[in-house]
């Protein structure tokens, strides 16, 4: 079990969850909608939870002329320093996907995001003395979830094997190029075996795994993206997770959520 960190917030913050949102320039709709929502959300902490970009091959692609990558950090600093609008500059946090572990430092000093360890407790702090009573817990954990899937046997041996810097160097010291054309052809292998996967046969968290995780950082409720299967489980002893809706303003219907935490409530935000 991962040592998980703790992000404080005040009372008066207003929180939102967002993950999995594959971005990609061929995806514009979706790119849009999302700098769209950065720009209006009422909320002064975002928490961006994994799958960000659909693919992350190593901060130098910040490098590469024109890049998607630079685009989409140049968003995110306009976002997290003092607007030209007269706006106040939002907390940004990113947590490491599946698709996007090897964002790094550069990234995040570009685009102003403050990392996340997955898992991080999320501590609210109570109300003044002189406010009605919070009606939720004070205490959220937060993880991608794709940690937590583990009776995919296959799967959890590359991401043990690909988060160990003896993996990661090599395959950072290869040409940008090659790197892209690797992670394009991963990409095409997993929408072939998705397309041919029944519901039956998808791998979700597994429930005892979640409570060890719940029950060790003392929080009754997980918040997680990955299966990109938005809904609230109850996992018995009075311990839940909610899962977040992935991003695809292309799909028929279009999907787009954030979950809101503001004044101790969840809140699901239709965003498409």
């Amino acid at each position: 079990m991962p040592e998980a960190g703790h992000l404080h917030l005040p009372a008066d913050a207003i929180v939102d969850c967002v993950a999995d949102m594959h971005l990609q320039r061929s995806h514009g709709a979706t790119w849009a909608a999302f700098a769209h929502y950065l720009q209006t959300t009422p909320a002064s902490h975002i928490l961006l939870l994994g799958d960000v970009f659909e693919v992350w091959v190593g901060d130098d692609a910040l490098q590469e002329p024109g890049s998607f990558e630079a685009e989409v950090a140049r968003q995110l600093r306009a976002i997290t320093s003092d607007r030209e609008n007269g706006a106040p500059a939002k907390a940004l946090y990113l947590m490491h996907g599946n698709r996007d572990f090897l964002i790094g430092p550069a990234f995040a000093q570009a685009s102003g995001v403050q990392l996340l360890a997955d898992p991080t407790v999320l501590h609210i702090d109570a109300p003044p003395a002189s406010a009605p009573s919070a009606a939720a817990p004070a205490r959220w954990l937060l993880s991608h979830g794709d940690a937590l899937c583990t009776d995919d046997l296959p799967y959890q041996h590359f991401r043990a094997m690909s988060r160990q810097s003896a993996w990661q160097q090599p395959f950072l010291a290869q040409p940008l190029a090659t790197r892209r054309a690797f992670a394009a052809s991963i990409r095409s292998e997993s929408e072939q075996r998705k397309a041919g996967q029944s519901l039956d046969s998808y791998v979700d968290l597994n429930a005892d795994a979640t409570r060890a995780w719940l029950r060790a950082n003392d929080c009754a409720t997980l918040i997680h993206g990955h299966t990109h299967q938005p809904g609230t489980h109850d996992l018995g002893e009075g311990l839940q997770r909610i899962v977040l809706s992935d991003w695809d303003l292309h799909a028929h219907p279009p999907r787009a959520q954030a979950l809101r935490i503001a004044g101790g409530q969840c809140q699901r935000i239709a965003l498409a």
